[in-house]
Protein backbone atom coordinates (compact mmCIF):
# COMPACT_ATOMS: atom_id res chain seq x y z
CA UNK A 1 0.00 0.00 0.00
CA UNK A 2 2.46 2.34 0.92
CA UNK A 3 4.87 1.50 -2.27
CA UNK A 4 1.04 2.92 -4.30
CA UNK A 5 1.09 5.59 -2.19
CA UNK A 6 4.49 6.60 -3.13
CA UNK A 7 4.13 6.08 -6.83
CA UNK A 8 1.08 8.33 -6.58
CA UNK A 9 3.01 10.82 -4.79
CA UNK A 10 6.14 10.49 -7.18
CA UNK A 11 3.63 11.13 -9.86
CA UNK A 12 1.52 13.75 -8.76
CA UNK A 13 4.80 15.33 -7.88
CA UNK A 14 6.10 15.23 -12.06
CA UNK A 15 2.54 15.99 -12.95
CA UNK A 16 3.11 19.50 -10.95
CA UNK A 17 6.74 20.02 -12.26
CA UNK A 18 5.69 19.57 -15.60
CA UNK A 19 2.70 22.41 -15.02
CA UNK A 20 4.46 24.18 -13.72
CA UNK A 21 7.32 24.57 -16.26
CA UNK A 22 7.16 27.68 -18.28
CA UNK A 23 6.51 26.63 -22.39
CA UNK A 24 6.32 28.29 -25.24
CA UNK A 25 4.95 27.53 -28.78
CA UNK A 26 5.63 29.64 -31.95
CA UNK A 27 2.66 29.99 -34.34
CA UNK A 28 2.21 31.15 -37.93
CA UNK A 29 0.58 34.48 -38.22
CA UNK A 30 -2.79 35.14 -38.77
CA UNK A 31 -4.52 38.08 -40.85
CA UNK A 32 -8.07 38.14 -39.39
CA UNK A 33 -10.25 39.96 -42.35
CA UNK A 34 -7.82 40.58 -44.62
CA UNK A 35 -8.60 41.07 -48.02
CA UNK A 36 -8.30 37.84 -50.12
CA UNK A 37 -9.37 35.92 -47.22
CA UNK A 38 -10.30 33.08 -49.51
CA UNK A 39 -14.22 33.22 -48.10
CA UNK A 40 -16.38 33.42 -50.97
CA UNK A 41 -19.36 35.48 -51.13
CA UNK A 42 -22.53 34.23 -50.96
CA UNK A 43 -25.25 36.06 -52.45
CA UNK A 44 -28.40 37.79 -50.57
CA UNK A 45 -31.20 36.45 -50.77
CA UNK A 46 -33.89 38.15 -52.77
CA UNK A 47 -36.16 38.93 -49.50
CA UNK A 48 -32.76 40.32 -48.24
CA UNK A 49 -31.50 42.38 -50.96
CA UNK A 50 -34.96 44.23 -51.05
CA UNK A 51 -34.80 45.14 -46.99
CA UNK A 52 -30.81 45.92 -47.71
CA UNK A 53 -32.08 48.59 -50.78
CA UNK A 54 -34.99 49.97 -48.72
CA UNK A 55 -32.66 50.30 -45.84
CA UNK A 56 -30.22 51.88 -48.04
CA UNK A 57 -32.16 54.26 -50.30
CA UNK A 58 -34.91 55.22 -48.07
CA UNK A 59 -33.69 55.02 -44.90
CA UNK A 60 -36.99 52.48 -43.93
CA UNK A 61 -38.39 48.80 -43.89
CA UNK A 62 -40.67 48.44 -46.90
CA UNK A 63 -44.53 48.86 -45.68
CA UNK A 64 -47.68 47.22 -45.85
CA UNK A 65 -50.91 49.88 -46.60
CA UNK A 66 -54.15 50.16 -48.71
CA UNK A 67 -54.60 51.52 -51.77
CA UNK A 68 -57.50 53.38 -52.40
CA UNK A 69 -59.18 54.15 -55.47
CA UNK A 70 -61.37 57.03 -55.79
CA UNK A 71 -63.84 58.04 -59.07
CA UNK A 72 -65.82 61.70 -58.66
CA UNK A 73 -64.64 61.20 -54.94
CA UNK A 74 -66.61 57.67 -53.91
CA UNK A 75 -64.12 54.67 -52.96
CA UNK A 76 -64.50 52.59 -56.55
CA UNK A 77 -61.92 49.96 -54.73
CA UNK A 78 -59.90 49.19 -52.26
CA UNK A 79 -56.34 47.40 -52.58
CA UNK A 80 -53.89 45.78 -49.99
CA UNK A 81 -50.28 46.47 -50.62
CA UNK A 82 -46.95 45.05 -49.30
CA UNK A 83 -44.26 46.49 -51.20
CA UNK A 84 -41.99 43.23 -49.84
CA UNK A 85 -44.07 40.75 -50.70
CA UNK A 86 -45.03 42.05 -54.85
CA UNK A 87 -41.17 43.04 -55.66
CA UNK A 88 -40.36 39.36 -54.21
CA UNK A 89 -42.95 37.55 -56.44
CA UNK A 90 -41.37 39.50 -59.07
CA UNK A 91 -37.80 38.76 -58.29
CA UNK A 92 -38.90 35.21 -57.43
CA UNK A 93 -40.78 34.49 -60.39
CA UNK A 94 -37.56 34.70 -62.66
CA UNK A 95 -34.96 32.69 -63.30
CA UNK A 96 -32.12 35.02 -62.62
CA UNK A 97 -33.46 37.98 -60.59
CA UNK A 98 -30.43 40.48 -61.38
CA UNK A 99 -32.27 42.31 -64.51
CA UNK A 100 -35.08 42.55 -62.00
CA UNK A 101 -33.31 43.77 -59.23
CA UNK A 102 -31.36 46.18 -61.51
CA UNK A 103 -35.23 47.60 -61.84
CA UNK A 104 -36.08 47.36 -58.49
CA UNK A 105 -32.67 49.75 -57.85
CA UNK A 106 -33.77 52.12 -60.26
CA UNK A 107 -37.22 52.31 -59.26
CA UNK A 108 -36.39 53.30 -55.97
CA UNK A 109 -33.66 55.90 -57.01
CA UNK A 110 -36.49 57.32 -59.13
CA UNK A 111 -38.75 57.84 -55.72
CA UNK A 112 -39.66 60.63 -54.45
CA UNK A 113 -38.40 59.46 -51.11
CA UNK A 114 -34.75 59.33 -51.88
CA UNK A 115 -33.15 62.54 -51.76
CA UNK A 116 -29.84 63.22 -53.60
CA UNK A 117 -28.00 65.94 -55.40
CA UNK A 118 -27.62 66.91 -58.33
CA UNK A 119 -24.68 66.36 -60.14
CA UNK A 120 -23.66 69.81 -60.05
CA UNK A 121 -24.03 70.72 -56.10
CA UNK A 122 -20.99 68.43 -55.86
CA UNK A 123 -18.35 69.95 -54.96
CA UNK A 124 -15.80 66.92 -55.00
CA UNK A 125 -16.76 64.09 -57.03
CA UNK A 126 -13.74 61.80 -55.81
CA UNK A 127 -15.25 62.57 -52.29
CA UNK A 128 -18.70 61.97 -52.87
CA UNK A 129 -17.61 58.84 -55.25
CA UNK A 130 -15.31 57.45 -52.01
CA UNK A 131 -18.21 58.00 -49.77
CA UNK A 132 -20.58 56.02 -51.52
CA UNK A 133 -18.52 52.86 -51.93
CA UNK A 134 -17.86 53.53 -48.14
CA UNK A 135 -22.06 53.14 -47.63
CA UNK A 136 -22.72 50.84 -49.95
CA UNK A 137 -19.92 48.44 -50.18
CA UNK A 138 -18.06 49.40 -46.93
CA UNK A 139 -15.01 50.21 -48.03
CA UNK A 140 -12.97 52.84 -49.87
CA UNK A 141 -12.50 52.68 -54.11
CA UNK A 142 -9.27 50.63 -55.39
CA UNK A 143 -7.76 53.91 -57.41
CA UNK A 144 -8.63 52.22 -60.30
CA UNK A 145 -12.19 51.56 -59.46
CA UNK A 146 -11.95 55.42 -58.57
CA UNK A 147 -10.55 56.85 -61.15
CA UNK A 148 -13.15 54.77 -63.69
CA UNK A 149 -16.13 56.27 -61.37
CA UNK A 150 -14.49 60.12 -61.67
CA UNK A 151 -13.38 59.76 -65.07
CA UNK A 152 -16.60 58.90 -66.86
CA UNK A 153 -18.46 62.13 -63.87
CA UNK A 154 -16.49 64.30 -65.33
CA UNK A 155 -16.73 63.13 -69.48
CA UNK A 156 -20.78 62.18 -69.15
CA UNK A 157 -22.78 64.93 -68.21
CA UNK A 158 -25.60 61.76 -67.68
CA UNK A 159 -23.21 60.64 -65.02
CA UNK A 160 -24.17 61.96 -61.76
CA UNK A 161 -25.16 60.78 -57.63
CA UNK A 162 -27.96 58.45 -58.93
CA UNK A 163 -25.72 56.21 -61.46
CA UNK A 164 -22.63 56.19 -59.05
CA UNK A 165 -25.16 54.43 -56.33
CA UNK A 166 -27.03 52.31 -59.43
CA UNK A 167 -23.81 50.91 -60.46
CA UNK A 168 -22.80 50.15 -56.95
CA UNK A 169 -25.80 48.49 -55.60
CA UNK A 170 -25.84 46.83 -58.99
CA UNK A 171 -22.64 45.29 -58.29
CA UNK A 172 -21.69 41.71 -57.13
CA UNK A 173 -20.37 42.94 -54.18
CA UNK A 174 -23.04 44.86 -52.62
CA UNK A 175 -25.40 42.00 -53.61
CA UNK A 176 -23.40 39.42 -51.52
CA UNK A 177 -22.54 39.32 -48.15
Amino acid sequence: MRTRIASLALLLLACVAACTEETTYDFDGVDVGADGSGRAPRERSNSQFIRAAYADLLGRTPESYELVITVNGTEAARFPVDEQQILLAGLDGVGDPAPMRSLVVSGLLASDEVDLPRKAEVDDPDGYITDQFRFFLGRDPNPYELATFADQWARDPAVGPRTVIRALMESREYQSY
